[in-house]
Order: C-alpha cells, then sequence, then structure tokens
C-alpha cells in the first residue's frame, strides 16, 4: 500500500483550516496545519511534505516571505508549494510564480474539493503553474508553462 501524501497546512483562519483539512483527509492525505508563518517554516523543515499550502497573509512571517525562505534552503528548496488567499493582486501571483509557487488560489472561489483537486494535480503536474480564478470550482484553472 502506498503511502498517503503528507500536506502541510499553513493558514491562521481556523474555520478556514478546519474546512480545507477535513477534506483533504477525507481524499486520502497526511495533514499537518500551523497557524503562523514562523510555524509553517518549522513544519516546513521538519516534515518535508509532499505540498504546502501557504495563505499569502499570516502573523509573524507572510507567505511569501516563508516562501523565499523555503527556497533558500537546500533542504526545502524543492517542496511543491500552492499559494492560497483572498488576495488576487497580480503582483502577489507574480511574486509567487517567480518564487517557483506550483500554484496560486483564490480562496473566493475555493470549495475545498477544488483544492483538494488541486493538491493531487500539483503532486501529478510538476514544473506548471495552476491559477485558478474561474469561480466555478470544477477544475478548470489555467495552467501555464512554470516560469523557470
Amino acid at each position: 500500500m502506498a503511502t498517503q501524501p503528507r500536506v502541510l497546512m499553513v493558514e491562521d483562519h481556523p474555520d478556514i483550516a478546519d474546512l480545507y483539512e477535513l477534506k483533504l483527509q477525507l481524499e486520502g492525505y497526511r495533514v499537518a496545519v500551523a497557524a503562523d508563518g514562523v510555524s509553517g517554516l518549522e513544519l516546513a523543515r521538519t516534515l518535508k511534505p509532499d505540498v504546502t499550502l501557504l495563505d499569502v497573509h499570516l502573523p509573524y512571517l507572510g507567505g511569501l516571505q516563508l516562501l523565499a525562505a523555503l527556497r533558500d534552503d537546500e533542504a526545502t528548496r524543492d517542496l511543491l508549494v500552492v499559494m492560497f488567499s483572498e488576495d488576487d493582486n497580480p503582483k502577489l501571483i507574480e511574486e509567487a510564480k517567480r518564487l517557483s509557487a506550483a500554484a496560486y488560489l483564490i480562496k473566493a472561489h475555493l470549495l475545498p474539493s477544488r483544492l483538494s483537486d488541486t493538491v493531487g494535480d500539483v503532486l501529478r503536474n510538476r514544473g506548471h503553474f495552476v491559477m485558478n480564478g474561474n469561480g466555478n470550482g470544477n477544475g478548470n484553472g489555467h495552467k501555464a508553462q512554470q516560469a523557470s
């Protein structure tokens, strides 16, 4: 039997974290949750998750700063990271792409099933950037070659 993929979710809103965690667990993922950027960085370094889900706006250490710290550390440089946020600012999305995020998802359009689908897509399709902003939740997010 194959090992269940490990997902680290860094999300500071407990209700959102609980909702997404439950869906991911029901889909067979092992999920760890951190409520701020500092504890998220520590967990990423110790757990080496298969996929890390990062909110952009986090206490103590923001999601993009956390992503930059992961990329600067040889031990975590290649971790798959999915950014998710209420913030659809194009500059944030471009910065996430520049830091080699695998996806950027907008929470307003993010049903738990879409998050779970994206985690599966990211695990299967390394090297592609996934952007979900279409709002229909059916998994038809835009895929583009990831920036080098």
